[in-house]
């Protein structure tokens, strides 16, 4: 029997590679410097034959050397085979350059299959190391190793067109992370600006900036939206970088001695020229510029007076969608109007942004009648095209019965002998006098009314003297904030052990660096906005806290900070951080007083 099943896979792994669709591609790494040996490797989903190599003349290379996988899965009973024949060669550029790479060749059961083309971009050979960087400042245009820049899309635009900027970091060296205290982003002044959501990890990718290949890692990235025509100046961005250099120095057991250092690179102030809208603007234009779509519709058109109708409009599409301004609509002088909801549907893509706004109107005919609202119309302006395009509703006609009488009256007149109910609501005012008899005692004036005052009296006192010290504890702030700087920091760290269980690290190491400098802050009665490492230092020592103490605490405080950005470089567990930020504040509250 398992012999027989095992035949029958056999067959059916047979069947499937017979007749499964042969795929035959290559890849490489791009862009690679001048001399980089890099690897150029071509896969096929199916037994090869016979291969044939492209022309590598540009290249030094060697191979191609040949390897084979294949795997097979069963889920819920159902068979899988994948097979992979590579051939894969080791190529060297002789000179910079962007260089095409033709098909390969391969055949298959007696039929030839050609990969794709490849393209690879070489740049200038580094020569230059980073072992004889020092730790100093590093702008962009002064450094070739390592520097910041605010890449633009696109460096001239309308008034209202979405424009892409990208804080991107280039390296030659060795980057290992970033510090927290020296970074600085543009404000982007004269934009509208919509940061977009990446992951907490930086990534390096190769890219060829000037001929020369670096490691890039987009730090921020922004869609802009300009709200003025001119000439706008988009300031510089400032990234603190911690890069490992060697020290020139050799250990007898590791090697080269390397260190890490900070260095501070600030990118080039950008100007953006922002034109105008051209010619006359629409009266129905209200800002829209973009690509969108419109429609309108109400939910009745018969019904009685002061029943509500519901008009809906909807614009949809891509570009400055949020920054529409509400419509203004021609609706009938009888119908009673009020402010618009709006609700919004809105996505920022990597380009743009794109979504829907819907804005309801609610309008109540108070008369019966024939009314009329008119076709609405919006406008917006299309970049493609550069020209305004309008869209237009169809135009809505109400039928308006006649309600409850009591509810229909109208007031023309403000005499109070003309004035009727409305409804139930209001009523005539009388003019002539009542006649008040005396129902009982009164309270005023008797023994009970004087018996309360003099309890509550009594009892004010009672309130005033046990809150006095309270009350003059309290307004010391200082004070205040010693006594619950140890609850406070305690909660937060409560929170943090959920985020670690919850297996949120950025938010983790966030939540117990506000723990730790929310209690220095509250304790030592120094604003959060005035406390730095040394000045902390300065403090605990004059407090008597143990210089173990103080150093524990300046690495609990560097490994968060760093965590946040280079993660995979701190040592240790989250568990033994929230651990050791839990016994430090233990620690200073036992001492400091």
């Amino acid at each position: 029997m398992k012999a027989f099943l095992f035949l029958i896979t056999i067959l059916h792994l047979n069947f499937l590679t017979l007749f499964s669709q042969v795929e035959f591609v290559g890849s490489v790494t791009s862009p690679v410097e001048v001399g980089e040996q890099f690897r150029l490797v071509y896969s096929c989903n199916s037994q090869v034959s016979e291969f044939k190599a492209p022309d590598l003349k540009n290249f030094d290379y060697y191979g191609p050397s040949q390897s084979s996988s294949q795997s097979t899965s069963i889920i819920n009973g159902r068979i899988s085979s994948k097979s992979e024949y590579t051939f894969t060669y080791i190529l060297s550029a002789k000179k910079e350059g962007k260089f095409n790479i033709g098909s390969a060749v391969v055949k298959v059961d007696g039929k030839t299959y050609n990969s794709n083309a490849i393209t690879i971009e070489v740049g200038k050979s580094n020569s230059q190391t980073a072992n004889n960087q020092n730790n100093s400042n590093v702008k962009a245009d002064g450094n070739k190793d390592l520097f910041v820049s605010v890449n633009l899309d696109k460096n001239s635009a309308f008034q209202g067109e979405c424009i892409v900027a990208t804080i991107v970091v280039y390296t030659k060296l060795n980057l290992v992370g970033f510090d927290p205290n020296e970074m600085k982003f543009p404000k982007f002044d004269g934009f509208w600006s919509q940061e977009l959501e990446t992951s907490g990890n930086i990534s390096l990718q190769r890219q060829t900036v000037g001929g020369t290949v670096y490691n890039a890692g987009t730090m921020k990235k922004y869609l802009l939206f300009p709200q003025r025509s001119g000439d706008i100046n988009i300031e510089s961005a400032t990234v603190g970088c911690i890069v490992r250099v060697n020290t020139g120095q050799n250990s007898f057991f590791w090697g080269p001695v390397t260190q890490d250092v900070k260095k501070v690179a600030v990118s080039s102030p950008k100007k953006v020229t922002i034109k105008a809208l051209p010619g006359t603007k629409p009266e129905d234009f209200y800002g829209a510029v973009g690509n969108f779509q419109f429609s309108a519709d109400i939910d009745k058109t018969k019904l009685k007076a002061n029943e509500a109708i519901t008009l809906k409009i909807k614009i949809s599409g891509t570009g400055n969608i949020k920054l529409i301004d509400p419509m203004k609509i021609q609706f009938p002088p009888d119908f009673e109007t009020y402010d618009p909801k709006i609700s919004e549907n809105i996505k920022n893509t990597s380009s743009n942004s794109t979504g829907t706004k819907n804005i309801e109107y609610l309008i109540i005919p108070r008369h019966a009648g024939s009314f009329k609202i008119p076709p609405i119309t919006f406008s917006y302006f299309d970049l493609n095209s550069k020209s305004y395009k309008t869209l237009s509703s169809k135009e809505f006609l109400i039928e308006v019965e006649k309600g409850n009488q009591e509810n229909n009256t109208v007031v023309t007149d403000s005499r109070k002998e003309d004035v009727k109910s409305l409804g139930t609501d209001i009523r005539f005012i009388k003019t002539k006098s009542s006649d008040f008899e005396n129902s009982g005692n009164f309270l005023l004036g008797s023994w009970k009314f004087y018996g309360s005052i003099g309890a509550m009296l009594g009892l004010f006192f009672v309130l005033f003297v046990m809150k006095r010290q309270e009350i003059i504890d309290n307004a010391n702030i200082s004070k205040f904030k010693n006594r619950k700087a140890l609850s406070i920091s305690i909660k937060r760290l409560k929170t943090a052990e959920k985020l670690m269980k919850q297996q949120k690290n950025n938010e983790f190491y966030n939540e117990v660096l506000r723990a730790l400098w929310g209690y220095l802050s509250d304790k030592l009665g120094i604003p959060v906005s005035e406390l730095s490492k040394d000045n902390i230092t300065a403090v605990l020592e004059k407090k008597n806290v143990d210089k173990e103490s103080i150093e524990q605490l300046m690495k609990v405080l560097n490994d968060c900070e760093f965590a946040r950005y280079a993660p995979a470089g701190i040592a240790g567990s989250l568990s033994d951080i929230y651990a050791e930020a839990s016994k430090l504040i233990q620690n200073m509250e036992n001492v400091i007083k």
